[in-house]
C-alpha cells in the first residue's frame, strides 16, 4: 500500500531544507547574541491552556485546534501557538521573574491550506518576562527585526501600533461595538459572528467591503488613556533612536486575546493580502497572572519559518547549498585508507563526504563536483605508497600533494 502525507503538512527536502537551516541558524544568532537562552516545550498540552490563555472567543479555539481526548479521558491538543506553553513552563518551573527565552517548534491548526498557511507549520519565538519598559517593546521589535535582516529577507515593513489597557479598553470597546451594530448589515459573516464575543478583531478583517466599514470606526489612538499614550510614544522614540523603520497602523490589532499593549507586525508583499505576515506579536502584561502566575508583565513574538523560505526562495537572494568541505577519492586498493581519512576529518570538525563503491576516478571528482566540495582529496596508487594525498582546489584546479599527516593536523 503506497501512503501520502496528510492534507495540510509538508516534506522538507534536501535542497529545500537547506534554506530551513539558513533560517533556523541565522535566527539563533540574533537571539543567541540579545542574551535569550533556548527553550523546548511539548508539543502536546492541556486544552484548557490555550482555551484560557488564548481566548475562549478567538478562531484557533473556536475551530482550528487539534484536539482529542486520551485514553485516560484528557481534553489534549497539538499547540496551536507557542506562548501559553512557554507562559505554562515559566510558571511551573519557576523560573526566575526576569526571564529572556526563545524556542523552535511544530505547531498546528486546523484550517483549510492555502499558501503561506499549512495545518502543520514551524515557528521561531522568543518571550521576555518581567520588563515593562518601553525600551523591552523597543528591544524586542529591534531583535525582530534584526532576524529578518540577518536571514537575507528584503521585501517586508513594520507595522506598530498600541492596544488599550484595562483602564481605557472598556470604553473604547463599548464604542466599537456600537459603530459596528449600526453597520451590522455591511459586513462579512466573520465579522458578524466577531461582534458579539471580539469587536477589536473586526479591524483586524482583510475583506474589502468591511474595509470600508473599517475606515470609519473610531480610532485606538483617540481611545487611549495617558499612560498608554505616553508608553507607545515612548517606544517609538526609541525605536527611531536605533534606526528601526516603522508605519503607525492604527487599525492594527492581533487575534489573539492576550495582547495588552504594544503590537506589531512585519509584513511582505509577496505572499498575497490574507498571508503577508511573517512575525508578529506584541506585550501581554495579564497572561502570566491569568494561567496561575505572578503578576508578571510579558511581551513576545513569533516568527513563521515556512513564510521567511517562501519569501526567501521568490527574492532569490539566498541560495544556500548543500556542500561538503572535502570529498574523499580512492581507488580499490586506497578505500581503507579513505575510509580511515574520512572519519579523521570528520573528527577534526571537517563537513566530508565519500563514494566506498570505488568507483573510477573520473566518476568520483564529478561526484565530487556535484557535491560542491571545496576540495577533492585524491589517495591513490602513488599517494597510498608515499603515505600523502593530493588536494584539489575545486574552484580554481590548483592541487598539490601533501603528507597526510600533515594534512590532517592542518586542515583547519
Amino acid at each position: 500500500m503506497k501512503y501520502s502525507r496528510l492534507r495540510g503538512t509538508r516534506d522538507i527536502l534536501p535542497g529545500e531544507s537547506a534554506l530551513w537551516q539558513h533560517v533556523i541558524i541565522k535566527s539563533f544568532e540574533i537571539l543567541n547574541s540579545c542574551n535569550y537562552s533556548f527553550i523546548l516545550t511539548p508539543t502536546i498540552e492541556d486544552k484548557n491552556l490555550f482555551v484560557r490563555g488564548t481566548g475562549e472567543g478567538t478562531d484557533i479555539v473556536q475551530k482550528e485546534m487539534y484536539d482529542f481526548k486520551d485514553k485516560k479521558g484528557r481534553d489534549i491538543v497539538l499547540r496551536p501557538e507557542g506562548t501559553p506553553s512557554i507562559v505554562r513552563a515559566y510558571i511551573e518551573n519557576s523560573m526566575p521573574e526576569k526571564s529572556n527565552v526563545y524556542y523552535m517548534g511544530q505547531m498546528f491548526r486546523y484550517e483549510k491550506p492555502q499558501k503561506g498557511r499549512n495545518r502543520e507549520f514551524y515557528q521561531i519565538g522568543a518571550e521576555s518576562f518581567g520588563d515593562k519598559t518601553p525600551y523591552k517593546d523597543a528591544e524586542i521589535i529591534k531583535m525582530a527585526d534584526s532576524i529578518l535582516k540577518n536571514t537575507g529577507v528584503k521585501d517586508y515593513k513594520l507595522h506598530i501600533n498600541t492596544l488599550n489597557c484595562p483602564a481605557c479598553g472598556g470604553e473604547y470597546i463599548k464604542k466599537l461595538k456600537d459603530y459596528f451594530e449600526k453597520n451590522r448589515d455591511k459586513l462579512c459573516g466573520g465579522c458578524i459572528n466577531k461582534l458579539d464575543r471580539t469587536p477589536l478583531r473586526i479591524l483586524d478583517c482583510k475583506n474589502e467591503s468591511c474595509g470600508k466599514v473599517i475606515s470609519g470606526a473610531p480610532k485606538l489612538k483617540d481611545n487611549l488613556c495617558g499612560p498608554c499614550k505616553n508608553h507607545f510614544n515612548e517606544v517609538k522614540s526609541r525605536l527611531k533612536d536605533i534606526g528601526v523603520e516603522f508605519t503607525e497602523d492604527t487599525n492594527l490589532v492581533r487575534g489573539l486575546d492576550y495582547y495588552t499593549g504594544v503590537v506589531f507586525e512585519f509584513i511582505t508583499g509577496r505572499l498575497g493580502r490574507q498571508q503577508n505576515t511573517l512575525l508578529a506579536g506584541g506585550r501581554y502584561d495579564n497572561l502570566v497572572k491569568e494561567l496561575g502566575g505572578k503578576n508578571v508583565p510579558a511581551t513576545g513574538f513569533g516568527l513563521g519559518i515556512d513564510r521567511v523560505v517562501d519569501v526567501l526562495m521568490q527574492e532569490g537572494n539566498i541560495k544556500p547549498e548543500e556542500s561538503v568541505d572535502c570529498f574523499v577519492i580512492t581507488d580499490e586498493k586506497s578505500v581503507s585508507c579513505g575510509f580511515e581519512t574520512l572519519f579523521k576529518l570528520r573528527e577534526k570538525g571537517i563537513k566530508s563526504a565519500m563514494n566506498f563503491e570505488s568507483k573510477s576516478f573520473k566518476s568520483q571528482m564529478r561526484e565530487a563536483d556535484s557535491r560542491n566540495a571545496r576540495y577533492a582529496v585524491i589517495i591513490g596508487e602513488n599517494e597510498l605508497k608515499n603515505n600523502t594525498v593530493s588536494v584539489k582546489n575545486m574552484k580554481d584546479g590548483s592541487q598539490k600533494e601533501v603528507k597526510l599527516e600533515d594534512f590532517i593536523s592542518g586542515i583547519k
